[in-house]
């Protein structure tokens, strides 16, 4: 999860794509992104109790 929260922006938000040196590439903001990490986040947190 730390991984993934260093590729937000200043606003907290994802890129559609992220290129190999950490760049945001395609569409801007990108709600699949959004969505998969919230998803992440609520199964991780029912997960760990």
């Amino acid at each position: 999860m730390e991984k993934m929260f260093s590729y937000a922006n200043h606003l907290r938000l994802y890129a559609e794509k992220i290129g190999y040196s950490g760049e945001a590439l395609g569409n801007f903001p990108h709600a699949f992104t959004h969505l998969s990490l919230i998803t992440a986040v609520v199964r991780l947190d029912r997960a760990l109790g």
